[in-house]
């Protein structure tokens, strides 16, 4: 009885031995299954990079916009608008505006009207500017209407006459006068209006 459990054993043993030796035999069929499986994959990601880099080349290679590049078409009449003053700070809060130093950065500022996307009819179209300069050094701007030459620099609010009906681009270039801060923003809206109306004699400033 006890001999035939040895021997049984060792059968085991015989077959385990002959499952592992079998089982090692197709280790190269593994491995190699394993290997054409990843393939694939490896292509997907020489597939991934090449893609990467050749949008960062051409990233590099796109040329920065220039917004004085831009010129009105010439079958389109060129608005005639001018400039009005800003309202200015009260005497008292000139004064007290005065007594500590204004921060050097460029302030909040803001276009305040007409609003994104909006339709105006009227002529003129007043472009209501807001900037603090009661705490913040002073600052100037320039604007540009859908591509236009950039207006020159100053602090007035401004009145557009004339302007062609249609989608209007309105740029604005804002810098510090005490350090090298600026921005610019811009403001799209339509104008269906009259295009009769005359710039008063007495605007600040004007161009065709």
């Amino acid at each position: 009885m006890e001999r035939s459990r040895v021997k049984q054993k060792e059968k085991e043993q015989r077959e385990k031995k002959a499952k592992l030796d079998r089982l090692y035999s197709k280790k190269p069929l593994i491995e190699f299954v394993v290997a054409t499986l990843s393939v694939p994959s490896l292509i997907l990601v020489l597939i991934l990079n090449y893609n990467s880099i050749k949008n960062l080349n051409n990233a590099k290679l796109t040329p920065t916009p220039v917004p004085n590049a831009v010129a009105p078409s010439s079958n389109i009449k060129l608005p005639n608008f001018f400039t009005k003053p800003v309202a200015r700070l009260t005497p008292e809060q000139s004064t007290t505006a005065s007594q500590a130093p204004c921060n050097k950065s460029l302030g909040p500022i803001s276009i305040t009207s007409p609003n994104e996307g909006d339709t105006i009819s009227s002529n003129p179209v007043e472009v209501d500017i807001s900037y603090d300069n009661a705490d913040y050094c002073s600052a100037v701007w320039s604007y540009s209407i859908n591509g236009s030459s950039w207006s020159d620099y100053d602090d007035n609010s401004v009145a557009l006459y004339n302007l062609p009906n249609g989608p209007i681009k309105f740029q604005l270039r804002v810098k510090s006068l005490t350090s090298s801060d600026q921005t610019t923003l811009t403001r799209d809206f339509t104008y269906n209006g009259q295009l009769n109306a005359a710039a008063p004699t007495n605007a600040s400033g004007s161009a065709q």
